[in-house]
């Protein structure tokens, strides 16, 4: 199965190129393809997702996408995580099938993922499975689906993620709140103890639960009772 790919170069010409002269380039830094606008009578309403991981807005194809985006954004084995930079071509004229992934991105090992998104009720068909996959066969890409969990889980989730930005991260504060939560304590408690500015402990505790340095039970509803603890080998 010969797939091309097709992508913006630096100056934004479209280029259709085969997959194999990609092997080693960092199509997850590329700029955006296809950008996601809003327009009368679109079903889902286009939502942006703020990186931690990149520092960037990511463009999402709906809120769904952007919780997709979330959970990728908190997992400790992504280095960098990006829109959509390209699309996959399989075939020609009416036959042609027209491949494009959620996110593009790096772990830390630096292995490139396409991934496609796999809402509840969708899951990729075989043939989007097989020409993302040959492409990623060339390419040396590994093709992986995002999932965006519901329930308590994204909820909470979502609460430590308002948490995520650059003003929160501080290693002082971090070291003092391992400390205190070096055994299960709840998590208004062991914030307030912790020695920090009013205001501070708690919401670097919800930082830390972010990043995983911190952990509680997330199928439970997160609250300032929520019991909460210094996970050994935090992020």
């Amino acid at each position: 199965m010969e797939v091309r790919v097709r992508h913006r170069d630096d100056l934004g010409r479209e280029r259709l190129v085969s997959a194999a002269v990609l092997r080693g380039t960092p199509v997850e830094e590329w700029p955006v393809l296809n950008e996601q606008r809003p327009y009368k009578g679109r079903k889902s309403k286009v939502s942006r997702w703020w990186s931690s991981t990149t520092k960037k807005d990511i463009l999402c194809r709906s809120k769904e996408h952007a919780f997709a985006a979330m959970f990728l954004d908190r997992d400790p084995d992504i280095a960098y995580l990006g829109a959509a930079s390209l699309q996959l071509e399989y075939g020609v004229g009416e036959g042609k099938v027209v491949v494009e992934p959620a996110f593009l991105a790096r772990t830390v090992g630096g292995q490139r993922v396409f991934y496609f998104y796999s809402p509840a009720w969708r899951e990729p068909d075989e043939q989007e499975w097989a020409v993302a996959r040959a492409a990623a066969d060339d390419a040396g890409w590994e093709v992986r689906a995002a999932y965006a969990p519901a329930g308590q889980l994204r909820r909470n989730v979502y609460i430590v993620s308002q948490f995520r930005h650059d003003e929160y991260p501080d290693e002082a504060a971090k070291g003092a709140l391992l400390e205190v939560f070096a055994r299960p304590r709840s998590a208004g408690e062991g914030a307030d103890a912790a020695g920090l500015p009013p205001g501070q402990g708690r919401a670097r505790c919800w930082h830390l639960l972010w990043t995983g340095a911190l952990t509680c039970d997330w199928e439970r509803p997160l609250t300032p009772d929520s019991m909460v603890w210094a996970v050994q080998e935090a992020r």
